[in-house]
């Protein structure tokens, strides 16, 4: 593929802090992200993401050479036994420092976006792009709330969309996702009109009514074309404790209600008081719940512990996948850190904190059926790399892969990773990276 050279400077929709805070202003009112002192040296900012910092700054990627020196010795064995029909994967952790055999890098071999330019080309507020079987790439800009397609070798195709109440128009246009063949699902960041699925030429042909009131923008397309999104209840503990709880249901390709799983709890949040208004931030170090496609199942967990629970389009859960994990503390010293880092102030007196960090962060699955699920970063343990572990198609893992901050994983193919980061004078850039799979 050739490159077609990027640089911008804007916001991108990117999600790479594990614990930034964002702030509800009164009762079910939305508030701006509060911005802390970047803890990872690249800039990242998602339009409306309740995790999103912004950093206007730029770190080069580098290579994985993963394959020449990191230990690949054989990792202890996994369990795997059925139980009431449910498959469970019982796995050791793998070795610290140990790293399996795969690269990726040094350089994409297709950047889109620019400076300056052509419209298509000026890349602004940037969901989560997906690729289509023939290469081409399909980016959805926030900005101009268009659905753009560049061919493979980053040269733009067509666009369709923009701002408006019409079918096939855009309040706020939030993510694209792969639906059956090679149609294009899109939705809002509130995606209370529905998803739109067009063909890769844009025609509109249907929307979707999800029938989930305002879901937290998090919408799952399974294998298939079932839908799974979920809605917030929310609920207050005792003095100055808000939760919300999750409720996901699954929808076939025609919005049908399929299953309904049990609510979990996810996002937490204390109460302090500024001017006299109440407003909640989020605790340090709470945990969230992560949905995820994996083969024909859906993942839907909450990271409090290092077990994934897959569960089938009809809500019967069938896949577990652990991981043996020592939690580690909260102490004063991470709670002191993430002080300084939100900036300080009397918001963390009186904040109760977990008693231990969370188990992992973003899970997500490949073109391979392999699952991926990234460590958890400990605060004052970043480094140039972001830590994930990968499994096999039935759960057994396989070992630790590195990859550079500063790049979102938007997609894994067989031999590619597509994804999203700031380039210099904090240019947007959509990129296709090379990945090689050796010794796994």
């Amino acid at each position: 593929m050739s490159t077609v050279v990027v640089t911008m400077e804007t916001t991108i929709d990117i999600n790479l802090s594990s614990d930034a805070p964002s702030v509800l202003l009164g009762p079910g009112r939305s508030g701006g992200c509060e911005c802390p002192k970047a803890t990872d040296p690249v800039p990242t900012g998602v339009a409306g993401n309740p995790e999103s910092i912004v950093v206007p700054t730029f770190v080069p990627l580098l290579l994985l050479s993963l394959a020449c020196t990191a230990d690949t010795s054989p990792l202890p064995t996994p369990v795997l036994r059925d139980s009431a029909d449910i498959r469970i994967a019982e796995n050791p952790r793998p070795p610290d420092g140990s790293r399996l055999g795969w690269q990726i890098g040094p350089d994409p071999t297709v950047t889109i976006g620019a400076a300056e330019g052509e419209d298509p080309y000026l890349l602004n507020r940037v969901g989560k792009s997906i690729t289509l079987s023939d290469g081409s790439i399909v980016v959805p800009d926030g900005g101009s709330n268009e659905v753009r397609v560049f061919d493979a070798d980053g040269v733009h195709l067509r666009s369709w969309g923009g701002y408006g109440d019409g079918p096939g128009e855009f309040d706020e246009l939030h993510a694209v996702a792969r639906w059956r063949g090679d149609s294009i699902a899109a939705w809002d960041h509130y995606p209370h009109r529905g998803v739109s699925i067009f063909d890769s030429q844009g025609n509109l042909g249907r929307v979707v009514a999800l029938g989930m009131g305002q879901p937290d923008r998090s919408i799952t397309i399974l294998r298939g074309g079932a839908f799974m999104a979920d809605h917030w209840l929310r609920q207050q503990h005792g003095a100055g404790l808000l939760m919300q709880e999750q409720v996901f249901e699954i929808r076939d390709a025609g919005g049908v209600r399929l299953a309904s799983l049990a609510p979990l709890v996810g996002r937490e949040f204390f109460e302090f008081r500024n001017r006299g208004m109440p407003v909640w931030v989020d605790i340090a170090f709470s945990r969230r719940v992560h949905a995820a496609a994996w083969r024909d199942l859906a993942i839907v967990s909450r990271n409090d512990r290092y077990e994934l629970r897959a569960y089938a389009p009809d809500g019967t859960l069938r896949h577990i996948v652990r991981v043996d994990h020592a939690p580690i503390p909260v102490t004063e010293s991470l709670i002191e850190r993430r002080r300084e880092e939100r900036g300080g102030g009397d918001r963390f007196d009186g904040m109760p904190h977990p008693e231990t960090l969370p188990a992992f962060g973003t899970v997500m699955s490949d073109a391979l059926d392999h699952l991926w699920v990234r460590e958890y970063d400990v605060p004052g343990e970043e480094g140039r790399h972001r830590l994930w572990t990968v499994f096999d198609p039935e759960g057994r893992v396989l070992g630790y892969v590195e990859m550079p901050r500063g790049m979102i994983i938007d997609e894994i193919g067989a031999d590619y990773v597509l994804g999203r980061r700031v380039g210099e004078a904090g240019v947007v850039q959509v990129a296709v990276w090379p990945l090689r799979r050796e010794g796994g």
